[in-house]
This record gives structure tokens, sequence and C-alpha cells, in this order.
């Protein structure tokens, strides 16, 4: 039983001592760059500049880019300065886009804007609650000139 208690230790301790031995193999380097292509940790002198056109665009002068997919919410082609934050007492919005007082070339709001999502998809002739704030779905288009020029191609003809 002696021998059997010994050679049990030996062998665990042959085995801790195997264990406890570690191969150190040299770090693989990762180059890491961003969009600038140049190492991160490098100072910011290799930025990128970024020209932002500081003309705002008046509303109804202003091209509209196409939606970037299916169903996408129009972006605002115009300047929303004076306009947000849109409140329940005052929505400039309306004043162009209501499909009553939309004037020639401007978008007016679509008919799915007038059901109501809590009451059923019940038709209102009011603007539904849940799209009130237009600015939730719809963003100014930012007049920049873009770091990367973008190739997307939407799907919608």
């Amino acid at each position: 039983m002696k021998k059997l208690l010994i050679s049990s230790a030996l062998v665990a301790g042959f085995l801790f001592a195997g264990c406890q031995q570690t191969t150190t193999k040299p770090a693989k380097e990762v180059k890491v760059t961003g969009i600038r292509q140049a190492n991160l940790n490098a100072d910011s002198q290799n930025l990128p500049e970024l020209k932002l056109n500081t003309t705002q665009p008046v509303p109804g002068k202003v091209k509209a880019q196409p939606a970037a997919f299916s169903d996408a919410p129009p972006m605002i082609p115009h300047s929303v300065e004076g306009m947000v934050p849109i409140t329940k007492n005052n929505n400039m919005c309306l004043n162009c886009h209501m499909p009553q007082a939309a004037k020639a070339g401007v978008t007016a709001i679509p008919a799915s804007h007038f059901e109501d999502n809590f009451k059923g998809g019940k038709k209102t002739s009011k603007l539904a609650g849940s799209r009130f704030n237009c600015t939730l779905c719809h963003a100014p288009q930012a007049m920049v000139d873009p770091v990367i020029e973008n190739k997307f191609n939407s799907l919608k003809k």
C-alpha cells in the first residue's frame, strides 16, 4: 500500500510539473488600421478632412436624395432650423406637408400616417399620434463630402 501511495504521489508530481511548463510563442503582429489607412494609435495628423457645406438648403428648392431601401422614410431635403423640436403644440412640418396644404412639388404626408396604430389601424382625419413627431423617422440630409464614396445601389427602381 505504501508503494502505491508513493508511486501515485510521484505520478501526480510529474503531471503537475509538466502542466506548469509553458512554451512561449512569439506574438503575431496585427496591423490595425481604419478608414485613413494608418495605425489607429498614431497621431491624429492623418485624419481625413471633412468639409461641411454650411449653406442651409431652403425648403422647396432642394432635390431629395433617393431612398436607401424600399419603404425607407424619405430624408428631409431642407434645413429644419427653427422647425424643431416638434412638440404636441407645434409641428411646423404640417404647414406644408398636410395633403390639403401641399403645394406643387412638396411631398404630401402619405395616407398611412392617418391610420392610428394603437386603435387597430382606424383611419382618422388628423395625423395619427404615433406619427406626429416627424423627426423620429425622417432625418435632415447632411451636406457633406463623404470620406469614402458610397457605392450603395437601392433595389428599388
